[in-house]
Parts: C-alpha cells; sequence; structure tokens
C-alpha cells in the first residue's frame, strides 16, 4: 500500500501511506490508521503540497485517499 505524488515541474516523486485531498491542498501523510467511524485517517509526519502543482496515485484509492 503506497500513495505516491509527482511534482509536475520536477517530475521528483515523494512515497507516502495516506492522502488528504483538498481543493487547493494535498496533504501526504507517513502513516495510515484505522478512525472510529470505520474508515482510515493518516497519522505521522505531513507533507503539504499544492493540488495544482502535484500528481497523486494510489495503489488502493478506496482507503489511501480521501477528498475532502
Amino acid at each position: 500500500m503506497a500513495v505516491k505524488i509527482t511534482i509536475k515541474e520536477t517530475g521528483q516523486t515523494i512515497q507516502g501511506k495516506y492522502a488528504a485531498i483538498d481543493a487547493e491542498t494535498v496533504g501526504l501523510f507517513s502513516g495510515i490508521m484505522a478512525d472510529k467511524k470505520g474508515g482510515f485517517r493518516g497519522c505521522g509526519k505531513k507533507q503539504v503540497f499544492p493540488s495544482a502543482a502535484v500528481i497523486v496515485a494510489a495503489d488502493d484509492p478506496a482507503i489511501e485517499l480521501k477528498r475532502r
């Protein structure tokens, strides 16, 4: 299970376990854990990227991605 974020300008790839996508930002977390509602949430170190400048790819989008 992994989420890969590629920066469009440089082509650099950054890998994490969970991504939270907002209208203007993408938060990439180093860990993933179950929450009380039966879903998942990110934990650990968080990196924030502007959503227009990155491409997000996930192995299992139903678990690893969340749109807010």
